[in-house]
């Protein structure tokens, strides 16, 4: 039988993290690949909301998978610039040269994506909705809007809202992100913003929203876009004083735009907490299902990241024959993702509760070299440590 009727694996989800899994399974164990089916409720290109900052850890991730982002169109962020009140310091990664990051549109990206699996021999079925997920003693039973599946293991990809994860985190609501995004047409004549670089500003921190304004530099269709947006991580128990919305139209006024000119789209975003379980009896989790970044909202080298993990972890379990998945949240949390993610959590809860404007203005003001520390050191750049960790030990002293 073949990979859609018989499959031994069946991921939910074709976004990065779903992709991402399906192509480590194709270069680690082919066989296995072979019987994966990949559910999508969508097709490819499917609309997805999304900042779409390529970091650094995304490129290693994609280049481990012999794949180069640069095939899909993109543009090259010259600066990454963090600012309090339009004020601050500009970044780039210490791995990278000549731009901060790139930026890509998620439709395109998901479909390249979706493209590569497909020529790595991957089953992809779009248009297929899953309804409900249920262990059974036979494997885990897939409920989707043609019919019923049975399957031995089940990845969740299904994002922050998706069924999956309710199976293995149940009730948990309490780590949910905002965000709010519009994409605009350039008007350099109108704004302060240089518009090759991409800004990330605090000002409304003070007000109880717990995150930035964003504004980066897109393309659309081919088309010079700017997207912006607000992110509110709620990673800290403190209400905020001014809707989410209205601080967004605020920043939008200081740039000489109205948003109601615009169309005004919104999303959840569930982050990574080290205590929430991520895996069950035959059932993983990966992407924003399991968790994102709670710090900024960074999501898509963190979705390629876990799809490397949860890969090896599929085939360590078909290896033995033992589907509990127990090591799982233990092989994420020690990896330089997991680690990553960790400490961004730990920071969003600490540095989000500083509401105080001079605390927020010395930060950003006169610590960027602290800062600019912290983030290469301990929160971007997880991808090269952790195979640079990995070579090591494969590294078997002689003698």
């Amino acid at each position: 039988m073949n990979a859609v009727q018989d499959p031994l694996i069946i991921i939910v989800g074709a976004g990065p993290a779903g992709l991402s899994t399906a192509l480590h399974l194709a270069q680690a164990a082919p066989q296995l690949a072979a019987r994966t089916l990949v559910l999508e409720k969508a097709r490819h290109p499917r609309p997805k909301l999304c900042g779409g900052g390529l970091l650094p850890d995304a490129e290693r991730v994609l280049s481990g998978l012999g794949l180069d982002a640069a095939e899909v169109p993109h543009i090259d962020v010259d600066w990454a610039r963090f600012e309090f009140n339009g004020m601050g310091f500009r970044l780039r990664p210490e791995v990278q040269r000549g731009y901060a990051f790139r930026v890509i549109r998620r439709a395109e990206f998901d479909a390249w994506l979706a493209g590569k699996a497909r020529r790595q021999g991957i089953t992809l079925r779009e248009a297929t909705t899953v309804r409900a997920v249920q262990l059974t003693a036979e494997g885990v039973r897939v409920e989707t809007d043609s019919g019923f599946l049975t399957t031995r293991v089940v990845v969740g990809a299904d994002g922050s809202t998706g069924v999956v994860r309710r199976v293995v985190q149940r009730g948990d609501r309490n780590h949910t992100a905002r965000l709010l995004e519009i994409v605009t047409v350039p008007r350099p004549e109108r704004s302060f913003h240089t518009q090759s670089d991409s800004y990330f500003d605090f000002r409304f921190v003070p007000q109880g929203i717990q995150g930035y304004t964003w504004d980066f530099p897109a393309l659309d269709a081919g088309r010079a876009m700017r997207v912006r947006g607000i992110f509110d991580s709620r990673a800290a128990p403190a209400p905020s004083e001014i809707p989410l919305q209205q601080a967004l139209a605020q920043e939008f006024q200081l740039h000489g735009y109205r948003m109601d000119d615009y169309r005004l789209e919104g999303f959840p975003l569930h982050w990574f907490d080290p205590r929430s379980p991520l895996a069950c009896p035959g059932i993983l989790l990966v992407g924003d299902a399991a968790g994102s970044d709670a710090l900024f909202g960074e999501g898509i080298s963190i979705a390629l990241g876990y799809g490397k993990i949860a890969a090896a972890a599929l085939v360590d379990a078909f290896s033995r024959g033992d589907f509990s998945f127990r090591s799982y949240r233990s092989a994420v949390l020690h990896s330089g993702m997991g680690r990553s993610l960790s400490r961004r959590t730990w920071f969003a809860r600490f540095f989000y509760r500083l509401r105080w404007p001079p605390i927020q203005r010395l930060i950003w003001h006169w610590l960027g070299w602290l800062v600019t520390f912290i983030m290469n050191h301990f929160m971007i750049n997880w991808a090269a440590r952790q195979d640079k960790l990995s070579g090591q030990r494969k590294i078997i002293p002689s003698g």
